[in-house]
């Protein structure tokens, strides 16, 4: 049986692990030195496996691309195919049987302090009283504030957060998009938070409210919270709905619908803050809505077909092209920019 043929990628792929051992034999350099020249696919191939090689390397020893890598080992055990390391500021990819599998991370810690286009959006957002001002957000800002309590909030890209306390209640109500809690502990009066047809009650907690066309996701990194619907029920006598939520823990409610609570990874779900995003094995086409959500620039996928690639990784919020080139370099799918600045991911031909 003959052997399977690869594709370029793989082809550089294999020859740049080869070279990292030391120089080749003559008998092998020969070989090298005519698939480089026999196509210029090849050529091409090559020079972008190396770009990423090298970014790769330049930022091998950060936490995030360590672990990725040592999860690229464990994967690729017993296995001859090669590690890929993805490009614009280090990655790893891996091909695992028939499926795709992108390992990405990105360099460079976000700096934690606001843009001014975020204190701008602080200042002019803010009302008189602070017991009862709004706060809102534009596409691909975030925004950090003291709530009256000395409770802190997050609000994330595209996001409108209402103030609304009274003696009575910490009361804050999402409008729209997504908002991080770090509650100031007061046991006497209920922080609050109302989002869609829910409410969720905390006394002090950190917790990430996300609403999304009505569907209201809660992923709990701290304590513990109550939620319950922000209405009681018109049926006379009907019991509330209440979920009890702990640390790890993530909640999900359709409108009028069941609360559906599961363990996650809930320091994905706040990672937006740092602004990144991470992906653990989402389809592409899930990868590029939450992408999207943080520019003006969207991507589109052409072909469906191509949206069912699977995705992991780390990629910074508000850098679409960049996202874009990333998946043509784990992917067979190539990237087209629009005058206007929107992206289009086809499937390369082969």
């Amino acid at each position: 049986m003959g052997a399977q043929a690869i594709s370029p990628r793989e082809a550089a792929a294999d020859w740049l692990e080869r070279q990292e051992t030391g120089a080749l034999p003559p008998a092998d350099q020969a070989r090298f030195e005519a698939w480089l020249t026999a196509d210029a696919v090849n050529a091409d191939a090559y020079e972008a496996m190396a770009r990423v090689y090298a970014l790769s390397d330049e930022h091998a020893a950060e936490p995030q691309i360590m672990g990725l890598r040592q999860a690229a080992l464990s994967a690729r055990a017993g296995d001859r195919k090669p590690i890929w390391r993805v490009a614009a500021a280090a990655s790893l990819a891996v091909a695992v049987g028939l499926g795709w599998s992108g390992i990405a991370s990105l360099s460079g810690a976000p700096s934690a302090t606001p843009s001014p286009i975020a204190r701008v959006a602080e200042a002019l957002s803010a009302s008189a009283d602070p017991r009862s001002a709004i706060y809102r957000t534009r596409v691909g800002e975030r925004l950090t504030f003291n709530l009256p309590d000395g409770s802190v909030t997050t609000l994330n890209t595209d996001s409108i957060l209402k103030v609304a306390y009274s003696d009575g209640e910490r009361g804050v109500k999402l409008v729209r998009g997504q908002a991080l809690f770090e509650v100031a502990k007061n046991k006497a009066v209920p922080f609050q938070v109302y989002a869609g047809d829910r409410r969720i009650t905390a006394v002090g907690t950190v917790f990430d409210v996300r609403l999304d066309g009505g569907r209201v996701k809660v992923a709990l990194v701290e304590g513990v919270v109550r939620v319950a619907p922000a209405k009681p029920s018109a049926a006379k006598g009907a019991p509330e709905q209440q979920v009890q939520m702990t640390a790890g823990e993530v909640l999900e409610a359709a409108p009028a619908a069941p609360m559906l609570v599961a363990s996650a990874d809930t320091r994905r779900s706040v990672a937006w803050k740092s602004g990144i995003v991470e992906f653990a094995g989402e389809p592409l086409s899930q990868a590029v809505a939450e992408i999207n959500r943080y520019t003006n620039h969207p991507i589109t996928i052409e072909d469906p077909a191509a949206g069912a690639y699977r995705v992991s990784g780390v990629f910074r919020t508000g850098e679409p092209e960049l996202f874009a080139q990333m998946m043509t370099e784990v992917f067979p799918v190539e990237a087209d920019t629009a005058s206007d600045g929107a992206i289009v991911l086809r499937r390369r031909n082969r």
